[in-house]
């Protein structure tokens, strides 16, 4: 029997992981993970997984999974799904056990919190900062009694995440399956935060150095709904333009943001970072990119090719969307 970690290489996924296996370890488990938008990840294991193999999938979307979960469930290895996006259909097998809720104040780190029964809270509550829900966070820390200093879990959190942001694993500064390694022989984040300045320090160092990009967006467009802005096509454009679209719906949450990252001269496009407004009712930011060839969450939504010829349209139903 073999068994698969399939987890998005973001703060959520990654603090999914640590809290289930470090209550339940799996050391020979076969990790597969990639940058923050690398999410199809069953068709990584279809040849490889056998009847009775165990697969564990978080926080990649059922929805863009669903031809390689049908092979997978069709060789007889049990499935565990935990996600917080939008499922699409789900298979009805006896092997699949699905821990699934899109609703707008979750993520996949408080669904595991959940499943466990708080066994490793922390964590999840830096998957929550990660994901940009800091009111998630707090009720996490509030439930489960978690006296961590929670500006020091914010900032692991969001670190985390932004070593996902970047079109290649080159663009990152750790591989999110190395991230992992580092940090899950950690019993919590404080142990890692107070042994492992190394790692955080280079996450900070890019970090500060990478905004220096955001600092230097250019505006495309402004309206009542919001605004829309560019960055140039670089690694660290890459890596910040959704901590950027993050920061500039929580300034302003009243408004939704686009972020749109140049892909360079020979691809005709930009990959877009959407926010919807935080304070108000709207058309739905994963409706919205799907329209466009993308997917995502109510809040916050990307679309991984934008071609020069849709920037007219994408503007137009941004204006009218939100």
């Amino acid at each position: 029997m073999a068994d698969f970690d399939l987890f998005n290489g973001d703060a959520d996924g990654i603090f999914s992981l640590l809290q289930l296996r470090q209550v339940d370890p799996r050391p020979q488990a076969i990790r597969i993970t990639g940058v923050k938008r690398d999410t199809e990840l069953f068709k990584h294991i279809a040849e490889q997984v056998r009847s009775g193999d165990r697969v564990t999938a978080l926080d990649i979307g059922m929805a863009r999974n669903a031809s390689g979960l049908g092979s997978v469930l069709e060789t007889g290895a049990e499935v565990f799904f935990c996600d917080h996006h939008a499922t699409g259909h789900i298979p009805k097998d006896d092997r699949l056990t699905v821990l699934m809720d899109a609703s707008a104040e979750t993520c996949t780190a408080y669904l595991i919190d959940q499943h466990l029964g708080g066994a490793k809270p922390a964590w999840a509550i830096c998957g929550a900062y990660g994901d940009n829900f800091q009111a998630l966070a707090a009720k996490i820390a509030a439930d489960r009694n978690v006296t961590l200093p929670l500006g020091q879990l914010r900032e692991l959190g969001e670190l985390v995440n932004y070593n996902a942001y970047g079109l290649t694993i080159e663009d990152l500064h750790f591989h999110p399956s190395e991230l992992y390694d580092r940090l899950s022989v950690y019993p919590d984040p404080m142990a890692f935060i107070e042994d492992a300045p190394d790692e955080l320090n280079t996450l900070r160092q890019g970090y500060r150095s990478d905004w220096d990009i955001a600092e230097s967006a250019r505006e495309i467009h402004i309206s009542n709904a919001g605004q829309i802005l560019s960055l140039p096509a670089s690694p660290a454009a890459n890596r910040i333009s959704g901590l950027f679209a993050n920061a500039l719906v929580d300034e302003e949450p009243d408004k939704a943001f686009a972020v749109l990252t140049h892909l360079g001269p020979d691809s005709g496009g930009y990959r877009v970072s959407l926010r919807a407004p935080l304070a108000r009712e709207t058309r739905r930011a994963d409706h919205f990119a799907a329209e466009f060839g993308g997917g995502g969450r109510a809040e916050a939504a990307g679309i991984d090719l934008l071609t020069e010829n849709d920037i007219t349209r994408f503007i137009d139903a941004f204006t009218a969307g939100f």
